[in-house]
């Protein structure tokens, strides 16, 4: 016994209810201040417009309980009860359809000495069809690292009752899975633990559209965004309990996408100015050695190009990515005259190697270096941006003979 004189109390799960055709529905119930045994017994009925006759669903201790027109659903398992307590159940439904549609009653037969309370309680359920449609774009199937990508989903539902959308996008690679960001239902944004800092950062950002139209949009891509990407649309109910219900949702791959690692395109080539086809020069003391660096790669204007001039294995001139040159001040040996070497960008992945009053120190090979990088937006705890090496090419040497003055 629970004690005497109580007030008992039937709860059920706050409504109305808005559910959709052919989910999984579930009404808890409970009963709190009651005496009597501690495990007690629930009923459950329905009726479709709140004032009709009472339709038995299920019981607890009678099986023989359900009307005749819910006895098959009963016993093929699409309606059950299941126990979560002594004192409280939850009736299921494993596919709610149309006629399910109306008020349920969770009823509780009195074990109290005295009549007192309230002994059911009721809730309306609303069944509504499905029209949650998701049709994706698909992305393209290969993409340069460090090229922005596009993903497009479309998201709509008819409008029949307060319902709320919500969109979320998925990266799988193999049997992982990951959540890139979801927008809503209600605004918000939400993201995945692997690209919350590229989205603070603005390398991932939102585009909602008209119509149902989402898009997001991943800056600078690099290896690891290649995989297969889903869009998943959900649709939301939000109940009086301050609760937000899923009701349905609908996931569609968008396609498989490849990133082009920059390394696999990238070209680097030297050559003497005055023959772009040579692979060597011959010069005279004092002469002005020029040579060109050129670069070539699928994506070069998302790249940020550190280039380098090597004599032999020692670092001459270097142009920086952000495009300050840092020169060493001699280019040949130690001993003898040495030339003063400069670097300029002549455009579009072209640069100029000059070096005036040449020397026999100066003869030698020539090497281009050119390292790849990608803006990955933000800031670093240095204070400045965040950078990935994408790649490092060299080229093939130039050689470069100063002629001896005969005497």
């Amino acid at each position: 016994m629970l004690g005497g004189c109580l007030a008992r109390v039937v709860t059920v799960s706050p409504g109305p209810l808005i559910r959709v055709e052919g989910q999984p529905v579930s009404i808890r119930c409970d009963v709190n201040e009651y005496s009597g045994p501690r495990e007690q017994d629930f009923e459950w009925m329905m009726s479709r417009d709140g004032s009709g006759t009472r339709i038995k669903i299920i019981s607890t201790f009678d099986a023989s309980y359900s009307h005749p027109s819910l006895s098959k659903r009963v016993a093929s398992g699409d309606i059950s009860v299941v126990r979560l307590a002594d004192n409280e159940v939850e009736l299921k439904i494993a596919e709610v359809k149309p006629l399910d549609a109306g008020f349920y009653w969770c009823q509780t037969p009195s074990t109290d000495s005295v009549i007192s309370g309230n002994y059911e309680a009721q809730v309306q359920l609303t069944v509504i069809p499905n029209t949650l449609s998701v049709t994706p774009q698909t992305p393209p199937q290969e993409i340069p690292e460090g090229s922005d990508l596009t993903l497009s989903c479309n998201v709509t539902r008819v409008l029949t009752h307060p319902t709320y959308l919500s969109v979320t996008w998925l990266l799988k690679n193999g049997a992982t899975s990951e959540e890139i960001l979801t927008f809503g239902p209600q605004g918000d944004v939400f993201t995945g633990t692997k690209f919350a800092r590229r989205y603070a950062d603005g390398g991932i950002r939102l585009v909602p559209g008209k119509n149902g139209l989402f898009e997001l949009v991943i800056s600078r891509v690099m290896t690891s965004d290649g995989g297969t990407y889903e869009c998943n649309g959900t649709e939301w109910t939000h109940e009086n309990g301050g609760k937000w219900i899923k009701i349905v949702e609908n996931a569609k791959e968008m396609g498989t996408v490849r990133v082009i690692p920059a390394g696999q395109s990238l070209s680097v080539k030297a050559a003497p100015s005055s023959s772009p086809s040579s692979t060597s020069q011959v010069l005279s003391p004092g002469d002005t050695l020029t040579l060109l660096c050129s670069v070539t790669a699928d994506n070069l204007q998302a790249l940020a190009l550190e280039v380098t001039w090597l004599a032999g294995d020692r670092d001459i001139v270097t142009m920086e990515r952000s495009g300050v040159v840092i020169s060493n001040t001699s280019v040949g040996g130690t001993q003898g005259k040495r030339g003063d070497a400069s670097l300029e960008r002549m455009g579009a992945g072209e640069y100029r190697l000059g070096v005036r009053g040449v020397s026999s120190e100066d003869g030698g090979e020539y090497t281009c270096r050119v390292r790849a990088f990608i803006d990955k937006g933000g800031k670093s705890a240095g204070g400045g941006g965040r950078w990935h090496m994408a790649a490092e090419k060299k080229s093939s040497p130039v050689s470069i003979k100063v002629a001896q003055i005969s005497e």
